[in-house]
């Protein structure tokens, strides 16, 4: 799917006890598994033993996990609670049928406990047929680099590839809020009778939309 040289594979198959133990999961997370994970398989490890590229900053070893789901439909606080617990980062291959998405998680390293991770945020891909599952992997110079652009492959809207990657972050956070605004106003002015209410109401909506269109352009590439 990948490209990835041998080196790097697993193919480990976890039992989601092994889950249940680490995460300490209460009764409502194991639920959770049970419900909507078929299988999860270990399938790669990118770190300086299997593809000779150095850690930086707090990124020693990346993973690729293959889920196997009984339903298209799932919860994000299935894969939060894998990204806490395994300090490194995650790259998440979610398999229905024969369709896949990809998902990532910007996380950081705990600053009070080592083992753990602060998940600040999903990016991920639409549902696709599994073969043209695409992304870029080994793309960077060391560890940290390859996590960094997995993430920005996953942007929505992309950005220029000098952009620092939490500035990249913060502009699709306030695109994010923005759509939702201007989706809340058309709904607001949809259902409004008072003429002069809607009028307020159109003038912040273009306001918003204006802001909208500089955000996408501002950081869009050439």
């Amino acid at each position: 799917m990948f490209g990835l040289p041998a080196s790097t594979l697993v193919n480990r198959r976890i039992p989601k006890t092994k889950f249940y133990e680490k995460l300490q999961a209460d009764h409502q997370l194991r639920e959770l598994f049970t419900r909507q994970i078929d299988t999860i398989v270990w399938k790669h490890k990118l770190s300086r033993e299997t593809i000779h590229l150095e850690p930086a900053g707090d990124v020693e070893e990346i993973q690729i996990f293959e889920i196997q789901l009984k339903d298209p439909s799932f919860s994000h606080d299935l894969l939060r609670s894998i990204d806490r617990e395994i300090p490194y980062p995650i790259l998440h291959v979610l398999i229905y049928g024969d369709q896949a998405k990809l998902a990532i998680a910007y996380k950081e390293r705990s600053q009070t406990d080592e083992n753990r991770a602060v998940v600040h945020s999903y990016y991920e891909t639409d549902w696709q047929p599994t073969d043209r599952i695409r992304l870029n992997v080994l793309q960077g110079l060391d560890l940290k680099a390859i996590y960094e652009n997995m993430i920005r492959q996953l942007l929505p809207h992309k950005t220029r590839q000098e952009t620092d990657l939490s500035v990249a972050l913060e502009r699709q956070s306030r695109i994010d809020r923005l759509k939702k605004e201007c989706e809340r106003l058309e709904s607001k002015i949809f259902k409004e009778k008072q003429f002069h209410i809607k009028v307020e109401l159109n003038q912040e909506l273009r306001r918003k939309k204006k802001e909208l269109q500089e955000l996408l352009d501002e950081g869009s590439e050439e």
